[in-house]
C-alpha cells in the first residue's frame, strides 16, 4: 500500500506557507506556485470524501517537485507541484505509456501513465498552474483493482484546481 507511488513524476519545488486560492499573481521573480502547499491544499473533509487519510506526509523526490503523500482506500494519492514543467512540456517526455490531453475546469490538462507503472494501477492527472503544473497521482491501494485511477485523479484535480494560481 503506497509502494506504487514511486516512479517517474513530473513535480516541483516548495515555497511559502500561504494557501489562499486568491493569491494568483506572482510578485517579481517569485514563482506563483510558491504559496501552494501540497499538504494543505485539500481540506480534511475533501480528503475524507476521496477515502484519503489526513495528515499527508511531505515528499520531495526532487527539489522542484515538492509533494504530499496520502494513504487511503480505495486509492492512495501523491499531490505534487512542479515549477519546471507544464502539461505541454510533460507531454514531450519519453516516460509515458499513455498521455491523453483533457481539461481540468477549463485549464490545459492530461492524464498519463508512466511506462514503468502500466501494471501498478497508477495514473497521473496534471494541469497547468502558475509557472508550472500540479500533478495528482492516484494509485489503487489493494485488490481487486477495479478503480479507474485516471478518473479518480481527475476528480481530485478538479477539487485542487480552484485553489491554485492560474497559469502564467
Amino acid at each position: 500500500m503506497g509502494a506504487a507511488l514511486t516512479g517517474a513524476t513530473a513535480c516541483s519545488p516548495s515555497g511559502g506557507t500561504e494557501n489562499s486560492p486568491e493569491t494568483s499573481s506572482p510578485t517579481s521573480s517569485e514563482n506563483s506556485l510558491a504559496s501552494v502547499d501540497p499538504c494543505t491544499v485539500l481540506s480534511e473533509t475533501e480528503l475524507k470524501s476521496f477515502g484519503l487519510k489526513s495528515p499527508g506526509s511531505p515528499a520531495e523526490p526532487l527539489p522542484w517537485t515538492p509533494g504530499c503523500d496520502y494513504l487511503g482506500d480505495p486509492i492512495g494519492l501523491r499531490l505534487v507541484k512542479n515549477t519546471r514543467e507544464t502539461v505541454a512540456s510533460a507531454e514531450q517526455k519519453d516516460t509515458w505509456a499513455t498521455f491523453e490531453r483533457t481539461t481540468v475546469n477549463g485549464r490545459a490538462a492530461a492524464t498519463a501513465v508512466t511506462k514503468g507503472a502500466t501494471q501498478a494501477e497508477t495514473c497521473d492527472a496534471m494541469f497547468d498552474a502558475g509557472e508550472g503544473m500540479i500533478q495528482v497521482r492516484a494509485t489503487e491501494s489493494r485488490p481487486p483493482y477495479t478503480v479507474d485511477e485516471c478518473a479518480e485523479a481527475l476528480k481530485i484535480a478538479k477539487k485542487v484546481e480552484p485553489k491554485v494560481p492560474e497559469p502564467v
